[in-house]
C-alpha cells in the first residue's frame, strides 16, 4: 500500500458517554498502541461499540478526552483524521447502489486530490486491499447483492485501502465463517506486526481474543472491569462476574493460550453438586 497513514498512539482518558440518562461509558481509559492488537470484550450492552466509535472520533465523549499522539482528536479536521484512523463498523448502510470496487475505492477519498479523481496509486491500493481481503473476484458485483460475510470483507478492504496507521474494528467476525474469521484476524495481526499498525478490535469470541490480542479491556456496564494481557483478564473469577454464568477456563494444549467455554445448565448443575 502507499504508506500515507502513520501509526500513532490513540488514548481515551476518563471517557464518559451518555445516551439520554443512561451512561454507556463511565470513566473509561484505553490505549491503542502501535504494533499491538487491543481487544475490547464484554457482554451485550457493556459499551464496546460506543468505545470504538469514540476512539474513531465518530462520537464525541461527554466527559474525558481522546488524544492522538497527545493532541485532541477532535481538533483534527475530519479528512486528517481519516488519513490516520480507519474504522470497520459493525454494520454498513449504503444510501445508494454501488459496486464492490467503487466502495473499496471510497477508502482512498482522504488521499485523493481536490477533485476526488483516483490516481494510479489509488487504484493500486484498492486492488491490493481487495486481494488481501479475498474479495477481488467480487469487484464487479453490486454490494447489496452480497452475503453478510462477503460485505464485511469488502468493508475491511475499504479500510485497508484507506491506508491508515490506526485500524478500529467493531465485531468484524460476526458475519464470517470460521475460515474467513481466522483469515481476517491473521491479516490484521500480520499488518500490525509488519507495519506497526495500532489496532483495536471488538470481539465476542473470547477464544479469538485470547489467540490474537496482545492486551484486553473487559467492559461491564460501561466501566472497565479488568485490563491487561489475556492471561490477566480472562480469569475464571472476572469472566463469571461479568458474564453472569459459569465458564470453563483452561490452557489450550496446542496453542498454549487460554480457552474459554460456556457451560450448559446440566454441566453447571453437575459442577455445583461437586462443590457441595
Amino acid at each position: 500500500m502507499s504508506g500515507h497513514g502513520e501509526p500513532g498512539l490513540l488514548e481515551a482518558a476518563g471517557v464518559g458517554v451518555c445516551y439520554g440518562t443512561r451512561a454507556a461509558l463511565d470513566a473509561v481509559d484505553a490505549r491503542v498502541v502501535p504494533g499491538e492488537v487491543l481487544g475490547v470484550i464484554g457482554p451485550n450492552g457493556s459499551g464496546k461499540s460506543t468505545l470504538i466509535r469514540v476512539l474513531a472520533g465518530v462520537r464525541r465523549p461527554s466527559a474525558g478526552s481522546v488524544r492522538l499522539d497527545g493532541k485532541d482528536l477532535h481538533a483534527l479536521p475530519r479528512r486528517a483524521r481519516a488519513r490516520r484512523i480507519a474504522l470497520v463498523p459493525q454494520e454498513t448502510h449504503l444510501a445508494f447502489p454501488i459496486r464492490v470496487r467503487d466502495l473499496v475505492l471510497l477508502g482512498r477519498a482522504p488521499h485523493t486530490g481536490r477533485f476526488g479523481l483516483e490516481r494510479p496509486e489509488d487504484l493500486r491500493a484498492a486492488h491490493e486491499a481487495m486481494v488481501r481481503a479475498e474479495v477481488l473476484e467480487l469487484a464487479g458485483r453490486p454490494v447489496d447483492e452480497l452475503s453478510g460475510g462477503e460485505r464485511q470483507r469488502v468493508v475491511l478492504a475499504r479500510a485497508l485501502a484507506q491506508d491508515a496507521g490506526i485500524l478500529l474494528l467493531d465485531e468484524p467476525t460476526s458475519f464470517l465463517d470460521l475460515r474467513h474469521a481466522v483469515l481476517l484476524l491473521d491479516l490484521v495481526r500480520e499488518l500490525c506486526r509488519a507495519r506497526g499498525l495500532a489496532v483495536a478490535v471488538v470481539l465476542h469470541d473470547l477464544n479469538l481474543a485470547a489467540m490474537y490480542c496482545d492486551r484486553l479491556v473487559l467492559l461491564d456496564r460501561g466501566r472497565v472491569h479488568a485490563a491487561g494481557t489475556p492471561d490477566e483478564v480472562l480469569t475464571y473469577r472476572d469472566l463469571c462476574a461479568v458474564y453472569g454464568t459459569d465458564l470453563y477456563v483452561a490452557l489450550n494444549d496446542v496453542t498454549g493460550r487460554l480457552v474459554v467455554l460456556p457451560l450448559s445448565r446440566q454441566d453447571r448443575e453437575r459442577l455445583q453438586r461437586s462443590k457441595e
